[in-house]
């Protein structure tokens, strides 16, 4: 298990052009992030952060921040809702290739047929504009 400390970037001749920011912080957070720096040996603020923004991107090392719950929470409900979506789809497949074959009774394809008419009306109904004189 890697430790939770990043460890110190020792300059390998890649220099880091790409700036994000400036980053934000109240006294307080830039007070223990002075602290902070200094006590994992390092010259600079920015360094210190870029190397424990790289070490958690890479996985060396997690924080439970504020949004991470809500992120795998929303993330456990989309996978949930492509599942099923995915079997709604299998179903409907199933459904499409029996009517397709030659095995379906024509009783089926009547009934299916008077279904479809009848959700047609129910779409034009509710197309249709509400009548406001009527209370």
């Amino acid at each position: 298990m890697q430790g939770v400390q990043p460890t110190i970037r020792r300059f390998t001749g890649d220099k880091r052009g790409e700036r994000i920011g400036p980053l934000r912080f109240t006294s307080d957070q830039l007070a223990q992030l002075t602290e902070a720096t200094a006590e994992h040996g390092y010259k600079g603020e920015s360094g210190f952060a870029a190397d424990v923004v790289v070490a958690f991107i890479t996985g060396r090392f997690t924080a439970n921040l504020p949004l991470s719950e809500d992120r795998r929470r929303t993330h456990m409900f989309r996978a949930q809702v492509l599942r099923e979506l995915n079997r709604i789809g299998v179903n409907v497949n199933q459904i499409a290739r029996a009517l397709n074959s030659d095995l379906t009774p024509p009783d089926v394809r009547h009934r299916l047929e008077d279904l479809h008419e009848l959700l047609e009306l129910i779409a034009e109904a509710l197309c249709e504009p509400a009548d406001t004189t009527e209370v």
